[in-house]
């Protein structure tokens, strides 16, 4: 990690925060934090390896770079349909260690991302499902300006209830 030295006192530095496009070659650490991530309803390695190579979904990887060496600390997916305005965030997942007081706004770089890679597409508009009980990704996807439109109970496989949100893009 890069210290400074900032009025006589060290002080950490935390890495840049890259956003790029998935590869082939991250499949490792993408199922090492989808496994870490999520409990249940889970996306397969099979099913990982396929979305870095499709041409209507976008995997974007989060990665601390630290100008020595980088880590992939997160990703979202992004769906799109041929022939539709709408794009969907599938996912998106940070790795829990990294997570933990971080407070260095990893999701809200990868739904901004999402949301650049959806305009550059076409899309008008971005929707998504949240588990109705996941309250920090909710005042996020809030705070981003996304409106609750409605909900879908027994969505997860555990029986939880998802909530349906969307928000209108601009181009």
């Amino acid at each position: 990690m890069d210290v400074s030295v900032e009025g006589g006192v060290r002080q950490d530095e935390p890495p840049a925060i890259i956003i790029r496009k998935g590869r082939p070659a991250d499949l490792d650490r993408l199922v090492a934090i989808e496994n870490a991530a999520f409990e249940g309803d889970r996306l397969s390695r099979r099913s990982l390896r396929a979305y870095l190579t499709k041409p209507n979904v976008s995997l974007l990887i989060g990665e601390a770079d630290s100008g020595k060496s980088a880590q992939i600390i997160g990703y979202a997916l992004v769906a799109f349909r041929k022939d539709s305005k709408k794009a969907r965030l599938y996912s998106i997942a940070s790795d829990p260690e990294y997570r933990l007081g971080s407070g260095r706004g990893l999701g809200r770089l990868l739904l901004a991302a999402c949301e650049e890679e959806a305009t550059t597409r076409g899309a008008e508009s971005l929707v998504l499902e949240v588990r109705a009980d996941n309250v920090r990704a909710i005042a996020l996807y809030e705070t981003r300006g996304y409106k609750k439109f409605g909900a879908i109970a027994d969505y997860y496989e555990d029986g939880a209830s998802a909530l349906r949100y969307a928000k209108r893009l601009s181009a």
